[in-house]
């Protein structure tokens, strides 16, 4: 990993598309079970979020520079104790690959292999994501700016096609109902997608300049917010008020784009870059769960545990999540709280201890 060289620009990448990658697909039907006309109020607090996890990257990264996060805890709590908060690190880390495949094979089965097993699909997605994570850190970086630019042209065409059918009087009236299902709606993706970002900690070794990493969460949460946004603005105005009753609501949205009798379903389109990025999430957690356990366990590299870990995540997709109801439960109602103490409190007690143990030196 040390000769990997992370450029700025693949990082915003990164965080912008493994944030999106599953996002997109959760966040609308969550945010709806709490509010529909107002749920673009809640994308636009996804900046909070953003901000938040930018604030505790510096903190963390002025504390312990060029440490990525679980050996960053080592150094400041010391080897046993370290590793014991690196194991949880650790856990959280094996729950989100568990919980983004699980997404990713109920998506698939669900839009385009209605007849293929649910664990056939998981199995292939991980035999490829295993083998992108044996190559090194720069195969996902790689696939995300081959990804960009088909996004580029193809997602503001989805956008300028489906606000053909959106009705504005779906927005309105704004705040009808006040801030308090607002907020609630955006517990999710405050703390949860949000802070999903902090895995950028576990990649500070192979960054060309780690200092910048704070800066570009805040570029990546500037261009999430604004995407969010208008997803949320265009699926209420388009699906309306049955958007809190559909599982995927941004595929119904892509559904309903008609032009003539020639240009129709498009949401093949969307499905593609759903998988891709989801894909691509699968990646870069994968790898930060490998780097992890090469830190933690004192392994030569991460490739050991490259495919059997990838296999480990396969089994606990099923294990942890026997249906799609369990999973929802588990992203709208346990993972805020568990995301909060994993990713804020955590590197900031290291954060706090690093600082007092360098003070007692002194």
């Amino acid at each position: 990993m040390s000769n990997v060289q992370i450029s700025r620009f693949q990082m915003v990448i990164m965080l912008i598309w493994s944030i999106l990658g599953t996002g997109i697909v959760t966040v609308p039907y969550v945010i709806a079970q709490f509010t529909v006309r107002d749920s673009w109020i809640t994308g636009l607090l996804f900046a909070a979020g953003g901000l938040l996890s930018a604030g505790v990257a510096a903190v963390f990264l002025h504390a312990l520079p060029n440490r990525n996060l679980t050996s960053g805890l080592i150094d400041a709590f010391g080897p046993w104790l370290g590793r014991m908060f690196g194991l949880w690190f650790l856990v959280w880390l094996y729950l989100i690959n568990c919980t983004a495949l699980r997404e990713a094979e109920s998506f698939v089965s669900i839009t385009i292999l209605p007849e293929t097993p649910e664990y056939i699909v998981g199995l292939l997605a991980m035999a490829g994501i295993s083998y992108m994570v044996y190559m090194g850190a720069e195969v996902p970086m790689r696939d995300g700016e081959f990804i960009t630019p088909l996004a580029i042209i193809v997602a503001p065409l989805l956008f300028a096609l489906s606000m053909q059918h959106m009705d504005v009087h779906q927005l309105m009236p704004v705040l009808a109902d006040g801030w308090q299902p607002i907020l609630r709606g955006a517990m999710t993706p405050d703390l949860t997608f949000a802070l999903e970002m902090l895995i950028s900690l576990q990649f500070v070794r192979a960054l060309r300049v780690s200092q910048t990493l704070p800066k570009d969460m805040i570029t990546a949460t500037a261009i999430i917010t604004v995407l969010l946004t208008c997803v949320l603005e265009i699926t209420t105005g388009v699906v309306g008020q049955s958007t809190s009753y559909l599982s995927y609501p941004v595929l119904e949205t892509v559904r309903s784009i008609r032009v003539g009798r020639f240009l129709e379903r498009l949401d093949t389109l969307y499905v593609m870059g759903v998988m891709s990025t989801v894909c691509l999430k699968l990646g870069v957690f994968h790898y930060a769960w490998c780097e992890g356990m090469k830190d933690v366990f004192k392994l030569s590299s991460h490739r050991i545990v490259a495919y059997s870990g990838a296999l480990f995540v396969w089994a606990g997709s099923f294990a942890f999540f026997r249906s799609t109801q369990e999973m929802e439960h588990f992203i709208a109602g346990v993972a805020p709280a568990y995301f909060v103490l994993t990713l804020i409190c955590i590197p900031l007690l290291a954060a706090m201890v690093m600082n007092f143990r360098r003070r007692v030196k002194r």
